[in-house]
């Protein structure tokens, strides 16, 4: 049973690499992002959405690209970082494709003008109690 229940399991979803928590982007300059491929050849599609907010009300802000998510020779995606507001430690990426019903997350990183100019996440915890700070961001047109 415990061979079967793992079987359900096991699949080989793109797993971001970067960016993550210290991570700092200025703004207009590039935003990039690695992962490793998913084995599989179901995310030949994959979006990757800029997102903010909680763990459980993910806001998205815009999709900065689509890639092919199983190719193993393009890992490894930048864009021109986007305005934002505000300059906060509470920004990240969503992998999804249509072909999978699996999301999968980037760790949390911060947008700025400057790299002095970093406010703090205005929350310290997660709406579960998870002490992951976080904030709701927005694009500055």
């Amino acid at each position: 049973i415990l061979a079967s229940s793992a079987a359900l399991f096991a699949h080989a979803d793109p797993d971001p690499n970067n960016p993550g928590p210290g991570d700092v982007f200025i703004e207009g300059q590039a935003c990039s992002m690695s992962w490793n491929p998913d084995t599989t050849g179901v995310w030949k599609t994959m979006l990757i959405q800029l997102k903010t907010g909680d763990n459980f009300d993910m806001v998205n802000l815009t999709t900065v690209g689509t890639v092919d998510g199983t190719d193993a020779t393009k890992t490894s995606f930048s864009y021109p970082c986007p305005k934002v507001t505000p300059h906060s430690p509470i920004y990240f990426y969503q992998f999804s494709s249509p072909a999978s019903a699996n999301s999968v997350w980037t760790g949390r990183f911060t947008i700025t003008d400057s790299v002095t100019d970093i406010v703090p996440a205005t929350e310290s915890t997660q709406p579960d109690g998870s002490a992951i700070p976080w904030g709701t961001g927005s694009l500055v047109n």
